[in-house]
């Protein structure tokens, strides 16, 4: 990744770059994902995009998984817990929604996070939702997660 393909960020007395992830170095996503204490393992076929610290230290990454019906099913949009309230999600997700075009995109949100999505541009319960993420959504609604399904439609 050259510098011209990231875009830097400067939060208070912090900065950091946006970057898509090339599938080589997912392992260290992988990684920043279990020290935040989730286990995701990027698929090689995934779009990821991450937001590093100066030293390139990953500090939030978001997952694009293609579906069957040609949309994106985005999973796992984490922040690290010592960044979070600066925006970097907001950025992570402005800089990688243009990536969609022309394809739609939906994600399984927690509930007090349906306004953070709604303001990028998602809407709540879309009345177009391919059967394939319909069907994952309704098989974690039945395993008790108490999500909201949204989708970036792009008009």
């Amino acid at each position: 990744m050259s510098v011209i393909d990231s875009v830097f960020l400067s939060t208070g007395d912090k900065s950091c770059v946006f970057q898509p992830v090339e599938s080589e170095r997912f392992a260290l996503v992988d990684r920043f994902y279990r020290a935040q204490g989730y286990k995701v393992k990027c698929g090689v076929n995934e779009r990821v995009y991450a937001m590093a610290d100066k030293d390139g230290a990953f500090i939030a990454a978001a997952r694009l998984v293609p579906q069957s019906s040609g949309h994106y099913w985005m999973r796992n949009l984490l922040v690290a817990s010592d960044w979070r309230g600066q925006g970097i999600a907001t950025w992570l997700m402005l800089k990688l929604l243009p990536d969609l075009t022309p394809r739609r995109c939906y994600c399984f949100a927690l509930p007090h996070l349906g306004d953070f999505y709604a303001a990028l541009g998602f809407v709540q319960n879309p009345s177009h939702c391919p059967e394939d993420i319909l069907r994952t959504y309704n098989t974690y609604r039945t395993r008790g997660r108490d999500w909201v399904l949204m989708g970036y439609i792009q008009r």
